[in-house]
C-alpha cells in the first residue's frame, strides 16, 4: 500500500510538471494574440481593423483556436464600428473552428457576442436567444464564474414576456451570487445586472423601477466612460419616462443623447436615435409638427444605423404623427413603408395592427380600421391582465429584495451606486391601482372607437383639410384649393393675386417666451389676418409661421391695399399672451397672376421671392413683385 501510494504521488508530480510545461508553451503560443487584443482595445475600430489586416499568424504552427481567436477579434472590431453583417460573418467563422473542440471561454464569448449583434440587427428574441441558450449551457459546464454570470445576465433578456419574466429574474438572482462585489473594476457585469433588471421590470409594467435601474446602469457605465452603453441606457430611460408620462425626464435624457452625439461623432447612429426619441416624445405630448420634423430627420439618417427594427419603427411613429395632423394619405404611405419590412419581429403585433388600421382608414374601410384597433386593445388588455397576476409581481418583488441586498454589498465596498429601495407594499397597492386604471382606460378606448366608427365623413374631411394649431386650411388643402381658384381664374379670364407672409423674428419669440407663446402668436396672427380678408379669399398655414393667401377677382391696387391693411393691422395692435404683451410684425410678398401662368407653384415662388425681398429690405413691409420687377 505504501509503495502504491508513493508511486501515485510521484506520478502526480510528473503530471503536474508536464501540465505546467504544456501551459507554459501554450502561453508563449498565444502571447502575440494577447498583445494584439490589448492593442485593439486602445484604438478606434477603423484603426483596429487595419492593425488586424497587418497581423499574420504563423501558417504552419497556428492552431484552430488561434485562427478562431483572430476571427473573434475581427468580429469585435466590426461590431464596434457597427459593421454588423461583417461581424456576424467573423463570429460564424470563429464558431465553426472551435465548436468541436473542448469548451473554452472563447467559444462562450463568441456565442454571446454574436447574439448581441443579432439583437442589434433584428430586435427579435427568436433570432438572438438561441446563441445565448448555447452559451449558458456551455458556461454551466465551464469553470469561469465571470463568464457564467455574463451568460446568465444575457439570457435573462430573452424572457421578455409577462408569462416567463420570472425565469429571467431567477437567472439574475443566480448571476448576482457569482459577481464579486469587492472587484471595483467589474463595472460591466454590475451595469448589465441593472440593465437586465430594468428590462424585466419594464416587461411587467413597473416602469418607475425600470427607469431607476436603467439610470443605475447608466451611472455605472459612466464610471468607465462607456459612451455606447451610456447612450443605450438613455434610450431605455426615455422609453420608461414616456410610459410614466414624465416629460421633464424624457426631454432631459434626449438632451443628453444629443450632447453625446455631438461629443462622440464617431458613433454615427447617435443622431438618428436622438431624433427618433425626440419625435416619440413630441408625438406623445401632442406637438405633432415638431414630432414630424424630428421623425423625418431620423429617417433621413437611417443609413447611419444598422438597427433595422428602429428604422422600420420610425415610419410607424411618423404615420401616427401625420394622422394626428389630418394628413391621412401621408400617414398611410408611411404605414405601408413600415409594413414592407417582412423581418419585423413577430412579437410586435400591436404595431402591425396599428399600421393596418391607418391603411384601412386611408382606403375608407372604416370597419376594418376599427377591428384592427380593437385587436390592439385586446392585446394590451391581455398583457395587463398577465401583469397584475400575483405570481408575476411576487417574483419581481422577491428579486427586488435580492437586488437590494446585492446593492448593499456594493455600497459596503464604497461603490458610487445608489441604494435600491424595497417598497413591496407600495408596489402591491400600485398594481391594484393599475388594475382599475386599465379597466377605465379600456372603457374609454372602446367608447372612442365606437364614436370614431360613427364619425361622419364630412367631419373627417374637415379634419384632413384643417391646420391643427390655427384652425385655418392646412398646407395640402391650401395648395389644392388655391390651384382650383387659379384654374377658375384662367378659365374665366379673371384676375388673382397671391400673398405669402410670415412673422418677423419668430425664432426670438420662441427663444425668449417659449414655444407655448410661439404657438399662441401663430394662432393670433392667423385670426387677425382672417379679419382683414374677404369671405371669398383663401388663407392657409403652409409652414411653421408662414401663411399663404389667395385673392380672387382683385386688381393689383386692391391686392396691395389688402396687403398693407393686413400688415398694419398686425403691427399697430400689440398681442397679449399669458400676461405677456408682445408687438409682432409680418413681412409680405405679393405676386399678381399673369395669363401666361398655369401653375400655383410658379406664382407662389414669385411671391416667396417677394417675401425674401421684404425681409432683406428691413421687414414689416410689403414687397409687390410686379411693381419692382
Amino acid at each position: 500500500m505504501y509503495i502504491a501510494k508513493k508511486w501515485l504521488n510521484r506520478a502526480g508530480l510528473y503530471m503536474v510538471a508536464s501540465f505546467a510545461a504544456v501551459a507554459s508553451l501554450w502561453a508563449q503560443a498565444v502571447e502575440p494574440l494577447q498583445q494584439l487584443e490589448q492593442q485593439l482595445s486602445e484604438i478606434p475600430a477603423a484603426q483596429a481593423l487595419i492593425l488586424l489586416d497587418e497581423f499574420q499568424l504563423e501558417p504552419d504552427s497556428a492552431s484552430g483556436y488561434d485562427k478562431a481567436k483572430l476571427h473573434f477579434l475581427y468580429g469585435m472590431q466590426y461590431q464596434r464600428g457597427r459593421q454588423l453583417e461583417q461581424a456576424i460573418a467573423s463570429y460564424d467563422k470563429a464558431i465553426a473552428l472551435i465548436k468541436s473542440l473542448a469548451v473554452s471561454d472563447l467559444l462562450i464569448d463568441t456565442y454571446l457576442e454574436r447574439s448581441f449583434v443579432l439583437y442589434l440587427t433584428t430586435n427579435d428574441p427568436e433570432a438572438y436567444c438561441g446563441d445565448r441558450d448555447k452559451a449558458l449551457t456551455l458556461a454551466r459546464l465551464h469553470g469561469n464564474k465571470q463568464l457564467l454570470a455574463k451568460s446568465l445576465t444575457q439570457k435573462a433578456f430573452c424572457y421578455n414576456k409577462v408569462t416567463n419574466v420570472h425565469q429571467g429574474i431567477a437567472l439574475l438572482d443566480e448571476a448576482m451570487l457569482l459577481i464579486d462585489t469587492e472587484a471595483i473594476t467589474d463595472y460591466n457585469r454590475k451595469a448589465m445586472i441593472y440593465n437586465a433588471t430594468g428590462s424585466l421590470y419594464r416587461t411587467v409594467g413597473l416602469h418607475k423601477r425600470g427607469y431607476v435601474n436603467f439610470n443605475k446602469a447608466y451611472q455605472t457605465w459612466s464610471e468607465i466612460d462607456d459612451t455606447q452603453d451610456m447612450f443605450n441606457m438613455l434610450h431605455n430611460m426615455i422609453s420608461e419616462a414616456v410610459k410614466l408620462g414624465d416629460w421633464d425626464k424624457a426631454r432631459g435624457n434626449i438632451a443628453q443623447q444629443f450632447s453625446l452625439a455631438l461629443s462622440a461623432p464617431e458613433f454615427i447612429d447617435f443622431r438618428f436615435f436622438a431624433h427618433l426619441n425626440a419625435g416619440r416624445v413630441e408625438l406623445a405630448t401632442h406637438n405633432y409638427a415638431e414630432a414630424i420634423e424630428h421623425l423625418k430627420q431620423a429617417i433621413l439618417l437611417k443609413e447611419t444605423t444598422r438597427e433595422q427594427y428602429f428604422v422600420t419603427g420610425s415610419y410607424l411613429f411618423l404615420a401616427k404623427a401625420y394622422l394626428r395632423t389630418g394628413e391621412v394619405e401621408k400617414a398611410a404611405e408611411m404605414a405601408r413603408t413600415f409594413k414592407k419590412n417582412n423581418q419585423f419581429p413577430k412579437n410586435m403585433t400591436s404595431m402591425a395592427l396599428t399600421a393596418n388600421a391607418i391603411i384601412a382608414l386611408d382606403e375608407q374601410q372604416y370597419l376594418s380600421a376599427i377591428y384592427a384597433l380593437l385587436e390592439v386593445i385586446d392585446e394590451e388588455r391581455e398583457k395587463h391582465k398577465q401583469i397584475i397576476d400575483n405570481e408575476v409581481i411576487d417574483s419581481a418583488l422577491e428579486h427586488n429584495a435580492k437586488l437590494a441586498e446585492f446593492e448593499n454589498q456594493l455600497l459596503a465596498n464604497q461603490l458610487a451606486i445608489n441604494e435600491l429601495s424595497l417598497a413591496a407594499v407600495k408596489d402591491k397597492e400600485r398594481i391594484y391601482d393599475l388594475r382599475l386604471s386599465i379597466f377605465f382606460l379600456v372603457a374609454i378606448v372602446l367608447v372612442i372607437a365606437i364614436l370614431f366608427l360613427w364619425h361622419s365623413r364630412k367631419t373627417f374631411k374637415h379634419s384632413a383639410q384643417t391646420d391643427f394649431l390655427t384652425g385655418i386650411a392646412n398646407r395640402g388643402h391650401t395648395f389644392k384649393l388655391g390651384q382650383r381658384m387659379l384654374d377658375r381664374a384662367i378659365k374665366k379670364q379673371r384676375s388673382l393675386a397671391v400673398i405669402i407672409f410670415d412673422i418677423d423674428n419668430f425664432k426670438s419669440i420662441n427663444d425668449r417666451y417659449g414655444h407655448h407663446v410661439g404657438d399662441l402668436a401663430i394662432k393670433a396672427v392667423a385670426r387677425r389676418a382672417e379679419r382683414w380678408l374677404r369671405d371669398c379669399d383663401l388663407i392657409g398655414r403652409i409652414g411653421g409661421e408662414e401663411f399663404l393667401i389667395v385673392l380672387p377677382d382683385v386688381t393689383e391696387a386692391e391686392a396691395m391695399e389688402i396687403s398693407e391693411r393686413l400688415r398694419e393691422g398686425i403691427a399697430t395692435q400689440p398681442f397679449q399672451f399669458d400676461e405677456q404683451v408682445i408687438e409682432l410684425t409680418v413681412s409680405l410678398g405679393l405676386a399678381p397672376f399673369k395669363m401666361s401662368q398655369t401653375s400655383l407653384t410658379e406664382l407662389i415662388n414669385q411671391a416667396d421671392r417677394g417675401l425674401y425681398k421684404a425681409k432683406f429690405s428691413g421687414k414689416n413691409r410689403v414687397y409687390f413683385v410686379e411693381q419692382f420687377a
